[in-house]
């Protein structure tokens, strides 16, 4: 039998999926049993060399999907089905979140990685063999001190790093510090400025969204910032941040001396990522998701159908400031 590789692999699903040789023809084609290219096909799934999709024209996931594409000019969007059971729906949302991460990983792959439950999701549901060599996985802004630092803190990053068999950096400092002055002494600390060099030169990066409204706001779950901070800035027109990045419903970089305390990259740093995934679900989150969108930082999108029908309703309120801004 030839040695098994994924020059083999690819070969056999070539033949099974594009040319239509049966399982007994492959077989008598490489000399090996029938068995053997069955299991040969089911690792070839198992390994992501070959993905399986159905295209449901005529559902409404697809027709969200196209019209949140078309709408915000994105690269790709995948819609989830939403459940009664929130927890259900942030799963899903993760697990197509984690799919769409997969599909652009390659060796050497720098991720650039925030916080959050949906990202956190995101991370469980990956499901890729460790085959890609260097992959590198970088904090974008520090979490030391977050309440919840499983999924909140630098843990998501070393948990997608030992899930690629890859190293990982992380910002060892707050996400949201108390001034001005503390952001800059964390700056001047060598390991914390070369973490954030590092994180400039990510090539894709997956990341969340919340609101900022107390109730929903991470960084007041994190602890970072305090239910007046977050209502103050929710009522000078904030719909929402990401990667601790606040903007208002039009994706406008909202003035406010909370963006001036961030230690982590800059907006205009995140502008220059080449591929940003937003993971977002929750029609609490739907002006959140509607400002991330028009802020142009974002190419591709995993949404549930709830999230995806409210946000399509806001933005026909709102009509031609629906197109985002060029990235």
């Amino acid at each position: 039998m030839p040695a098994i590789d994924d020059n083999l692999l690819i070969s056999i699903a070539k033949l099974y999926y594009v040319e239509g040789l049966s399982q007994q023809e492959i077989a008598d084609r490489i000399s090996v049993s029938r068995p053997t290219v069955s299991n040969l096909l089911k690792r070839c799934k198992e390994e992501g060399i070959v993905e399986i999709r159905i295209k449901e024209t005529n559902s409404l996931l697809y027709a969200l999907q196209r019209e949140i594409k078309s709408s915000f000019g994105l690269r790709e969007v995948v819609v989830v089905p939403s459940s009664p059971d929130e927890w259900i729906t942030v799963e899903e949302t993760g697990r197509a979140a984690a799919e769409l991460l997969a599909r652009s990983l390659k060796d050497g792959t720098r991720i650039g990685i925030s916080w959050g439950v949906t990202t956190y999701k995101a991370v469980l549901a990956l499901n890729v063999a460790p085959k890609y060599q260097n992959i590198e996985v970088r904090q974008l802004v520090g979490a030391l001190g977050s309440i919840n630092p499983i999924y909140d803190g630098y843990e998501l990053a070393r948990t997608l790093a030992l899930k690629l068999n890859g190293s990982f950096s992380t910002i060892q400092a707050p996400g949201v510090v108390s001034t001005v002055e503390a952001k800059e002494t964390f700056m001047r600390e060598p390991g914390i400025a070369a973490a954030i060099e590092k994180a400039r030169e990510v090539d894709i990066a997956i990341l969340s969204v919340s609101p900022d409204e107390p109730d929903f706001s991470s960084l007041v779950r994190a602890g970072f910032i305090t239910r007046e901070e977050s209502l103050e800035i929710n009522r000078k027109g904030s719909v929402g941040h990401s990667c601790c990045i606040h903007f208002d419903i039009d994706g406008n970089n909202l003035p406010s001396p909370l963006n001036e305390r961030i230690v982590g990259i800059t907006i205009d740093d995140l502008r220059q990522i080449p591929e940003v995934i937003l993971a977002a679900c929750g029609t609490v989150k739907s002006n959140a998701i509607l400002g991330a969108l028009r802020s142009g930082l974002f190419h591709i999108l995993a949404i549930d159908e709830a999230a995806a029908l409210k946000l399509l309703a806001e933005t026909k309120k709102a009509g031609t400031r629906s197109t985002s801004k060029p990235v």
